[in-house]
C-alpha cells in the first residue's frame, strides 16, 4: 500500500493510534511510564543544554528548542508515546501563553 510516500514501520503504529484513540494509550501503564520516561529525558536535555550553551549565542532560546526537538525526532522515527509527549508539550505552551496573557 502506498500512501503518499509514507514508508516503513512508522505507518502501522499510525493506523494503530488511529484506531486505538487517546483514552486506551493513556490507560496502558506501559506507554505511560515511557511517556514519562522521555519527557524527563527532554527537561533534562533542556536544563543541560541551557547550562551549558554560550551566553552570547542566547542559551534560553536552545534550552527551549532543545527538549521538544528531541521529542519530535522520536515522534517522527516512529515512537507513538513521543507523539503523546509533544501534544502534552504543546499544551503546557499553550497554557503558558494563556496564563501570560491573564496575569500580565
Amino acid at each position: 500500500m502506498h500512501c503518499g510516500g509514507l514508508e516503513g514501520a512508522a505507518l502501522p503504529q499510525v493506523v494503530i493510534l488511529a484506531k486505538t484513540g487517546l483514552w486506551p494509550m493513556l490507560s496502558d501503564p506501559r506507554m505511560v511510564g515511557e511517556a514519562t520516561l522521555i519527557a524527563i529525558g527532554a527537561i533534562l536535555i533542556s536544563v543541560v543544554v541551557a547550562r551549558r550553551w554560550l551566553r552570547s549565542l542566547q542559551p534560553a532560546l536552545f534550552g527551549w528548542l532543545a527538549g521538544p526537538g528531541i521529542v519530535a525526532g522520536l515522534a517522527c522515527a516512529g515512537v507513538p508515546t513521543a507523539g503523546l509527549v509533544l501534544l502534552l508539550f504543546i499544551a503546557a505552551a499553550v497554557l503558558l501563553a494563556i496564563l501570560a496573557l491573564v496575569f500580565n
